[in-house]
């Protein structure tokens, strides 16, 4: 078989496995050549003085002083090296190259380490000025700071009553500072300075300086013959020091003129086979190049063009398994994943499939993106609405049972901080007008950190999907506030709850009412179906008055309301009106609660759904697109 007729055979293959299409490429025109090519190439040695930050740590080499004169001392003993006095990096280089040019060929710029010798120098600490000491941050340099207890006063307000039982205010010396106003700062213990953290009590800072060399590489060739294809410079130049495993015939060569000041020359001429066909598909002719010594693609002319578009046309028409079939094409799912992981691709970098093709290709799989992010959100709104309803009212229960069984708690809400006046509770500890938990002061700003640095190290394991930064620190930033005051809350309730009188008769009175209405809501809105939606209405609203019977009948056989001689809708009214006030009052704290519960219930499943509907189509790189693939 000829080497046109098994190229021929191996490209319609290939297509077919490729494309899932037939290929009927027809190859004529063979044209073989091998020119001679000379190459010149060398490396340039180059000296540089590197400098090296030390601290407070002295490193071992030359003491020469201060750091200028370390620095000087280098640059003086690096012209040793650059003039061939001391052939240090030249022997280091040599050590590099072989007896074979073919391998020398392949070398690229490399680093030749340092010389023996290192130059140290120090200077005087820059904060502490050399001394070794600086100011104590917590006083200030002072050796004291103000008393706690006492405010700095020296004197603290008392109240007490005297023998005539009368309540008597006065002041009396602070017994935590005497008196003073003043307590020994216990960072410095009065003397008003601290170890130096820059140079850790040493003054001074070290710096060295390394003589550091590089080889340089320099290349320059030309054909050594008239006989070459014209795309075959093209083909040298795109591919670089690796063209040597391509070529055949290679012969080192003398080199007496000079290479751009390179101290290390060699050349070699060596065979660059090359096979040029043309190609005649669908009625076009186009030109395929091939190099090196195993016939490695120049340009294979885009002769997958026709196969692949015939298959990629029809994705995006709206036909399903239309679309998982091409999906599943080989040439174009790679297409696909090359350009949406922007990575390269053989196929297009060779020009088996053109830039247009594959431009086209991308376009019509945008179009199925789009198509698919339409139909998995498809009707989100109605679900996030519902879900806001849903969840806000279980807030309005649980604030309304609240305030039903515990009646003083309603009435003295309003002098309670709210979540918008929460940032008082921050500005106040990073100001240090408390310790968090009994801790100092100073341990705020640790226990913040820690805080909102474990949200944020847990934000991606909690999360359904992959998170962006700026999102992480924004929910990071939202949630550790509003949930740090919730906490808050519930340990101050707790702790309180004992010196309030409950009232589970009112509670059970007023939430039936509310449940009540909870019932024609979900009986209501929970089917699917239209006339279930009437359906389940009629029957969550006749089961909700018949609750509401109950609870009338119950009240006369059990007086569960306050007052018996009370009309039982009256009575009813004067429980829920105040516990409807209590939660108008607490409707900041329902809305941080309702939203983001809504937004993130509803947003994961419509993200589980679009998955489980996306996994059909069998494609990493759709599920990737669409940001389903965590």
């Amino acid at each position: 078989m000829s080497q046109l007729q098994a190229f021929q055979d191996y490209i319609r293959k290939n297509g077919q496995d490729l494309t899932g299409e037939k290929v009927p490429v027809v190859l004529s025109d063979e044209q073989a050549k091998s020119p001679n090519l000379k190459f010149h190439f060398g490396w340039t040695i180059e000296i540089g003085v590197n400098k090296h930050d030390h601290g407070p740590h002295c490193p071992s080499g030359v003491n020469a002083g201060s750091s200028q004169q370390a620095c000087d001392c280098a640059h003086e003993n690096a012209k040793q090296y650059v003039s061939g006095q001391d052939p240090f990096f030249n022997e280091t280089f040599k050590g590099m190259l072989s007896n074979d040019v073919a391998k020398n060929f392949v070398i690229r710029d490399k680093s030749l380490g340092s010389a023996p010798d290192r130059f140290v120098g120090s200077d005087p600490c820059y904060v502490c000025h050399g001394t070794g000491q600086c100011d104590c941050g917590t006083c200030h340099g002072n050796g004291s700071t103000s008393c706690t207890q006492c405010g700095g006063s020296g004197r603290n307000h008392v109240t007490r009553q005297d023998h005539n039982n009368r309540t008597v205010y006065t002041t009396e010396s602070c017994s935590s500072c005497y008196g003073s106003g003043k307590k020994t700062c216990y960072t410095c213990h009065g003397s008003g300075k601290v170890t130096c953290g820059t140079c850790d009590g040493g003054g001074y800072l070290y710096y060295s300086y390394t003589i550091d060399g590089d080889a340089k590489r320099s290349t320059k060739w030309f054909f050594n013959s008239t006989d070459y294809h014209d795309w075959t410079q093209d083909y040298v130049a795109n591919s670089g020091l690796d063209i040597i495993n391509g070529m055949t015939g290679i012969t080192e060569i003398d080199v007496s003129e000079p290479l751009e000041g390179c101290t290390f020359l060699y050349g070699l001429t060596a065979d660059l086979p090359t096979l040029q066909f043309t190609a005649h598909i669908d009625n076009v002719d186009t030109k395929m190049c091939f190099a090196g010594s195993h016939n490695a693609t120049h340009d294979a002319g885009g002769v997958y063009d026709p196969a692949v578009w015939k298959r990629a046309q029809k994705l995006g028409e709206g036909n399903k398994e239309s679309d998982k079939q091409v999906l599943a094409t080989p040439a174009i799912k790679a297409v696909i994943e090359a350009h949406e992981t922007n990575t390269k691709l053989a196929l297009l970098q060779e020009n088996w499939v053109s830039k247009d093709i594959a431009a086209a290709v991308m376009s019509n799989y945008q179009t199925l993106l789009s198509q698919l992010k339409k139909q998995t959100n498809a009707g989100f709104i109605w679900k996030l609405t519902k879900n806001l309803v849903h969840f806000s009212y279980i807030f309005i229960m649980l604030a309304a049972g609240v305030a039903l069984l515990l009646p003083e708690v309603a009435f003295e809400s309003q002098h309670r901080l709210g979540l918008l006046d929460h940032h008082r509770f921050y500005f106040g500890a990073l100001i240090g007008d408390f310790g968090l938990f009994g801790f100092p002061v100073w341990a705020n700003y640790l226990i913040i950190i820690a805080w909102f640095a474990l949200l944020y190290h847990l934000l991606p394991k909690l999360y359904w999907k992959q998170i962006s930064q700026q999102k992480r620190w924004l929910l990071t930033l939202s949630i550790g506030f509003v949930m740090s005051y919730f906490m808050l809350s519930l340990v101050s309730f707790s702790l309180s709850i004992g010196y309030f009188v409950m009232e589970p008769s009112n509670m059970i009175v007023g939430l039936a009412l509310f449940v009540g209405i909870y019932m024609v809501f979900f009986g209501a809105f929970s089917p699917q179906k239209w006339y279930m939606k009437l359906l389940g209405g009629v029957i969550a609203t006749i089961a909700a008055i018949a609750l509401q019977f109950l609870m009338m009948y119950l009240d006369k056989q059990m007086g569960l309301l306050p007052d018996n001689n009370q009309d039982y809708i009256e009575g009813l009214a004067s429980l829920i009106i105040p516990a409807v006030g209590y939660v108008v009052f607490s409707a900041v704290e329902i809305a941080a609660l309702s939203i983001p519960l809504a937004i993130m219930f509803t947003r994961r499943r419509f993200w589980l759904n679009a998955k489980s509907a996306i996994s059909e189509y069998n494609s990493a790189v759709l599920l990737k697109s669409l940001k389903l693939d965590k």
